[in-house]
């Protein structure tokens, strides 16, 4: 036996364990704008349920946000009901985010079996799948190949009149459900020269979302709108994608 030794402490095991044990210990609560907006605008860790079964795990600097965020992807998805999605979350100590163990939980959970968080790393996540998702013809896959967006969705923000393309491309990107991305010359509020100063004419109030971008891409020559499973793109091109659709 000798004298001295050397201690390790596993910072993210511990925080793991801890963790697992408190979300277990939460009652799960709808999903809905109520519950959301009663979670406080804080650092934390949460788990979102589907239909009873546990399906992702993540962390956020805003727990209201990225919940809200969660709830508004869901709600513009066919073959999904937000009435079947529940959630719990933890709020941590300010600067503990970044320390959060996501991919060890996500593994000790999926460890346990019977299809735990298959969300994560499977297309739920709310980042762009960018530009190289479609001019490598990658197909969609996990979460948007089950849930496609709903691409004539009512978009009864947009009021009946004549429309700036600019102005209209802002409004729909911004309420849209799903992603909307558009060609640029320098950024997304700024536009680009072929259509900055083209007008369309809504004729009605909640006109589909897809029959909008028809009506922008049939007013700028050379350009084309196209649907995907997880997002609608306006281009100026003349493609055809194998996992796309073009609207106009």
């Amino acid at each position: 036996m000798t004298f001295q030794g050397n201690f390790v402490i596993n910072i993210v095991e511990a925080m793991t364990s801890q963790l697992l044990v408190a979300l277990e210990g939460l009652i799960p609560a709808s999903l809905d704008r109520h519950n959301i907006d009663a979670v406080p605008r804080t650092e934390g860790v949460y788990v979102l349920y589907h239909q009873s079964m546990l399906v992702y795990v993540g962390k956020a600097a805003d727990l209201r946000d990225r919940l809200g965020e969660h709830w508004t992807k869901i709600g513009g998805r066919w073959n999904i009901q937000l009435s079947d999605m529940t959630f719990v979350c933890l709020t941590v100590s300010d600067g503990w985010t970044a320390l959060a163990p996501e991919p060890t939980l996500i593994s000790a959970l999926k460890n346990k079996g019977g299809g735990l968080c298959i969300w994560n790393g499977n297309g739920f996540g709310p980042h762009d799948p960018g530009r190289d998702r479609e001019t490598t013809n990658k197909p969609s896959d996990g979460f948007d190949a089950q849930y496609p967006i709903i691409d004539n969705i009512p978009c009864h923000w947009i009021a009946p009149g004549v429309w700036n393309v600019l102005d209209l491309l802002l409004a729909l990107k911004a309420n849209l459900p799903y992603l909307l991305r558009y060609e640029v010359a320098k950024s997304y509020k700024t536009g680009h020269p072929d259509y900055n100063k083209v007008t369309v004419s809504v004729h009605c109030s909640g006109v589909a979302a897809r029959d909008l971008l028809a009506l922008i891409a049939k007013a700028v020559p050379g350009w084309q709108a196209t649907a995907f499973p997880s997002h609608l793109i306006f281009y100026k091109e003349n493609k055809s994608y194998s996992h796309g659709k073009a609207i106009w």
